[in-house]
Order: structure tokens, then sequence, then C-alpha cells
């Protein structure tokens, strides 16, 4: 069930990813960060509170809180990252965070692969990393090459470094309530992060306010999309290997390329299918595997 789960987060992530990028002509990466997650605490306090509440030990408090942390500055340093005029150029690096993902839940989890899902996970990488370089037309090591010349674009591969680590405490956190609640979890670190985010941005920026108050209902429908995104993941990472439902999801940017195509007309380059269908066999391959 759980590979059902990740495809799902990434059909539901393409319509964040579009959802966000529109918002981000007008409204500034923090708050629309901030949305993510303050919109979406309406709609888990019910589920999350439905069965009673759950039985928690001192490591769930300080697995989600780390999780939080982690996650709340990767998330806001890759929105800052979609403004920037590398942001095409740097974005293929994106698809190593599975790789990473795979380091970490070997060492903590003991999550080893077999050899038909874990060369599916490679060919999603490849295929993804492909598809972004010819989506952005650009020389196939320019990515790698720019992470020894510019600062931010080393950045933005620590970024993607750290995200996938949250899941690490995201899983242990899982781990470590009973019976396991998704919804609470979810409910808890979003709250946290709600605050966070919101403490800096009243720090740092004193507009923030009058833009929500503009933005409200578009911020709002990106809130409730990111939470039906997190808690398909969540679900996906109860019971499946971390570094295969982070590759499954990395379908996302397949959907994003046929969701603008059917939705909006942008025809993709003959290359981008190229690495699109490398993507889906791997997919398939995980699938079978």
């Amino acid at each position: 069930m759980w590979f059902w789960y990740a495809l799902m987060s990434a059909l539901v992530s393409a319509v964040s990813v579009i959802l966000n990028k529109k918002a981000l002509k007008n409204i500034n990466a923090s708050l629309v960060s901030w949305s993510l997650f303050a919109f979406s605490i309406p709609f888990l306090i019910y589920p999350a509170f439905k069965d009673g509440f759950p039985k928690l030990n001192i490591v769930f408090w300080l697995s989600t809180t780390v999780s939080v942390i982690l996650f709340a500055y990767a998330k806001t340093l890759s929105l800052k990252s979609l403004k920037g005029s590398l942001m095409s150029e740097v974005v293929p690096l994106a698809f190593f965070s599975v790789l990473f993902q795979y380091v970490f839940a070997l060492i903590f989890f003991s999550e080893v692969l077999k050899m038909i899902p874990l060369l599916g996970l490679v060919l999603i990488i490849l295929g993804g990393y492909f598809l972004k370089v010819e989506e952005a037309r650009e020389d196939f090591l320019r990515p790698f090459k720019l992470l020894f010349t510019n600062k931010n674009a080393f950045m933005y591969l620590v970024a993607m470094a750290i995200m996938p680590l949250t899941s690490v405490f995201d899983k242990t956190g899982l781990i470590n309530i009973k019976p396991v609640n998704q919804s609470f979890l979810l409910l808890w670190e979003n709250l946290l992060t709600t605050v966070l985010i919101g403490f800096y941005m009243t720090r740092k920026d004193k507009q923030w306010m009058t833009d929500l108050k503009n933005n409200f209902w578009s911020l709002c429908l990106n809130g409730i999309v990111y939470t039906i995104l997190a808690l398909l993941y969540l679900y996906g990472i109860t019971t499946g290997a971390l570094a295969l439902v982070s590759g499954v999801k990395k379908l996302e940017v397949f959907f994003v390329l046929l969701l603008a195509w059917l939705l909006f007309g942008d025809k993709p380059k003959r290359g981008v299918w190229v690495g699109s269908l490398m993507m889906l066999i791997g997919v398939i391959l995980i699938k079978v595997g």
C-alpha cells in the first residue's frame, strides 16, 4: 500500500508545486512557507484526536522537534531558491536527495534495498536529473560545476541534503507513537513550524500580515493541498522504505510537466520526455521489485 501512497503524494505534490510557484510571484517565500503549515492545522485536529490522545515517549518529542527545525529551514531555503536566477540551473541537483535518503535510511533503519528496486531508484535519479537539465536547456554537468563557483548553488544542495534527514526523524516519531497516528504527528509538527516561521517573519518582515490578508484564500488553498500531500507521504513512510517512497515521490516533476502541458499548453522538449520515461521505468521497477 505504501507504493500507492507515494504515487498519490507525487501527483498532489505536482499541484502544490504549481500553486507555490504562482504564489511566489507576488508573495514573500517565508509567508508562502508559513501558510503551508498554518492553514493545515484546522483540518488536522479531528483526525488527530478522533481515537483519543495517543501514547507518546521522549523519543517522539525529541525527534519531531528536530524534524521541525530542520524542515522549516530547508523548506524556506528551497522556496527562496525558486525566486533566484539560478533556480532552473541547480534544481536538477534535487534528485540526489534520494541518494541522501537511502544513506540515512541505511544508517538509521538498516533499510537495505534489493537489486531491482535499487536499479529503479538509480533510474529515477538519473532520469529526473536529465529531465531538468533538458528543461533548462543547459550543459549536462553545469549544475555540478556551479557547486564550485556559486555559493547559492552549494547552499541549494545543502538544503536538499537536509530535507531527507527530516524524514528520518519523522519516521522515528511515527515509530514512537501508539497507536500510529500520522495526523497527530503532522498537527504537532505544523504547530511548531507555524510558531517558528511566524516568529522569524515578525522580526524580518513587517508587512507579512498585510500580505496574508491580501492573499488569504490562495494561501489557504496552498495549505490544504500541502496537508493532503504531507499525510500521503507520512502514510507511505510508515510501512515503506524511506528511499523508495522518496524516489516514487520524485515523479512529481513528471506530473508537473503533464499538468502544465494539459492545462497551460506548455509543450516540453523531446529530451524532457526521455528523462520522464526513465523515471517511469524506475517507478515500475520499484513496484515490481
